[in-house]
């Protein structure tokens, strides 16, 4: 049975990430007894997965996401914090998705510095072929996921709660977001997916919702049987989520692991996607999760670019309405694409797309931090920045008077 000490470690461990939501607001005003009822309802096998809500994401390009209420993201927090030790115990060094101390900077990094390696510092060729897995958490079999995870826990695991644990992981993967949803995106944005993009046609034992903790997990799980394979062989790759880039002397050491490859993934019921299959000398340019690798250089994608300059074009009509609310929740956007580009050599580029989208009236209530790291509202549009002062005021004449 799970205790509820492991349940609130697990609710902690989710509210951390997800304090501002509404449905987290919710529980958390009842957030003892919600949980009493949550263990009790687990424990009892009585536990029902609740209804998700449905969207459609448009950038960077149209995905189908679905978001779990937030006691069922509690589960799936349990779960997490349950596998993932055992898991990374298994993950290959060089896989650095949804991972501590990875990520996709981290990857970029890596592949950078395995065609530093194998070029001799750029004095020798080197190159560098990228795989891509067609539909990968669409084209995902629930039956064959949900078997292994249970044979792994069945193998790895100790706990006391062990079958409670086989229990809710067997049910988190069958279960099926598509037939219990609440739609908030217009149905229009749906015929932009291709029928094997959605759990809506996709068909009866395929896919795992993405916008889940749990997918991202069990897909790291799933490709492990391949990252294993392609150490063996190959000792310069990097795969972060389902794009696998590879590095080599000779383009026919490359080829030659592309078989092995497609065989590694027949077994596990997936395909690569042929259309983005490339095969190039590291010269040339590698594309690799958002980033494009040019000898010890590295640009962002046009695709991020253009996301960037469409922020910048928010906030100019934000500032056109003199809204300080709608300006700062402008702002926000703008600066998180000025976090990404500041990881790359885009200071020219974050500098000329301000300049031309920005009007001498926007540039009035706001202010650039650094060498264009952030952009801020002016001290005296800030309402937060008033009541700091303000409090300083208060404190500094109290200081006084005693």
């Amino acid at each position: 049975m799970i205790d509820f000490t492991t349940l609130l470690e697990a609710y902690f461990d989710c509210r951390r990430h997800k304090r501002s939501t509404v449905g987290a607001t919710e529980f958390e005003m009842s957030y003892m007894s919600n949980l009493v009822q949550l263990l009790d309802d687990v424990n009892s096998r009585q536990y029902k997965i609740g209804t998700s809500i449905c969207f459609v994401v448009r950038y960077p390009r149209y995905r189908e996401v679905f978001a779990g209420q937030f006691r069922d993201r509690i589960i799936h927090h349990y779960i997490a914090m349950r596998l993932e030790p055992l898991f990374e115990q298994d993950f290959s060094d060089r896989t650095y998705n949804c991972r501590k101390g990875k990520g996709q900077l981290a990857g970029i990094r890596q592949l950078q510095q395995d065609i530093y390696e194998v070029s001799d510092g750029y004095t020798q060729d080197a190159w560098v072929m990228k795989i891509d897995l067609k539909g990968f958490f669409m084209s995902i079999r629930k039956s064959m996921l949900a078997q292994m995870i249970d044979d792994f826990i069945v193998a790895r695991y100790k706990g006391d709660d062990k079958e409670d644990l086989r229990w809710l992981c067997h049910m988190v993967i069958m279960h099926h977001p598509e037939r219990d949803c609440i739609k908030k995106s217009p149905d229009y944005l749906w015929n932009y997916l291709p029928k094997e993009k959605s759990l809506f046609t996709n068909g009866e034992d395929r896919g795992v919702a993405i916008g889940n903790l749990f997918a991202q997990l069990f897909a790291n799980f799933l490709l492990s049987k391949l990252d294993w394979r392609i150490d063996y062989y190959c000792k310069h790759h990097v795969r972060y989520v389902d794009d696998i880039s590879f590095v080599a002397r000779k383009k026919k050491t490359l080829l030659r692991l592309v078989p092995m490859i497609r065989e590694i993934l027949s077994s596990l019921d997936l395909r690569m996607n042929e259309k983005k299959f490339y095969l190039q000398h590291y010269t040339k340019g590698v594309r690799f999760t958002g980033a494009i690798l040019k000898r010890d250089r590295l640009y962002a994608v046009n695709t991020t670019v253009e996301n960037y300059r469409k922020a910048v074009i928010r906030l100019n009509a934000a500032c056109q309405t003199q809204n300080i609310e709608a300006i700062s929740h402008a702002l926000r956007s703008v600066n998180s694409y000025l976090g990404i580009l500041g990881h790359y050599n885009e200071y020219g580029i974050k500098r000329q797309i301000l300049k031309e989208e920005l009007s001498k009236e926007s540039w009035r209530y706001l202010v650039v931090k650094g060498r264009f790291r952030s952009i801020h509202l002016r001290r005296k549009f800030n309402n937060n920045a008033k009541y700091i002062s303000m409090a300083n005021k208060i404190i500094n004449n109290g200081r006084k008077t005693s």
